[in-house]
């Protein structure tokens, strides 16, 4: 009896895991190299709209369907939660030379999930920039050295990652909500 009831928590335990949002930049000019990320399942992918052209992100084909419908305005987002494993190819349907394709991998065990309290990485980066809380990250915000916004987004998971290969080189100054708290870092971007 208590051999079964073993397995069947750690049955239960190996679907959980600490869900990350991934933020991708969406616009005309960009490249698939840039759009083409790994992810877990259940994980979180937020596009957003880096210039003022109608665009959309629709899959064209693999395990998800999604359509975020015409948005135009810098600034739109469209959020997917991808919860079949897999790879999915998606497109924007006004620019069909603008796409790229989110692989999601099955997770196959319990994660560590003792965060401290905040932390980033690396930093110098060149493409990912993660940030990770013991706690839901609400909202990041990432600004120029100028004190410009640049992007903005509303996340509530424990670990975000900004996608910043679309950024020139220089630092870039970040400001992560975390409930009641506001953590400002500087992240030198190559």
């Amino acid at each position: 009896m208590k051999t079964k009831l073993l397995l069947i928590a750690l049955l239960g335990t190996l679907g959980m895991n600490a869900q990350a949002t991934h933020m991708v930049d969406w616009f005309m000019g960009v490249q698939a190299s840039e759009t083409t990320i790994t992810i877990d399942e259940g994980d979180t992918v937020i596009w957003t709209w880096m210039d003022n052209l109608p665009h959309t992100v629709t899959s064209t084909g693999g395990t998800e369907s999604f359509n975020s419908g015409t948005k135009t305005g810098n600034g739109q987002t469209f959020t997917h939660v991808f919860d079949a494993v897999g790879a999915t190819t998606y497109a924007c349907g006004v620019h069909p030379m603008m796409q790229g394709t989110v692989t999601v991998e099955a997770v196959m065990g319990v994660e560590d999930q003792s965060v401290i309290d905040f932390k980033y990485f690396p930093n110098p980066t060149n493409d990912v920039l993660t940030l990770t809380a013991a706690q839901n990250i609400d909202r990041v915000d990432v600004y120029d050295m100028n004190g410009r916004l640049l992007m903005t987004s509303t996340v509530a998971n424990p670990t975000v990652k900004v996608y910043m290969s679309a950024f020139a080189a220089g630092t870039y100054y970040i400001k992560a909500n975390i409930g009641e708290r506001v953590e400002n870092i500087s992240v030198v971007k190559q």
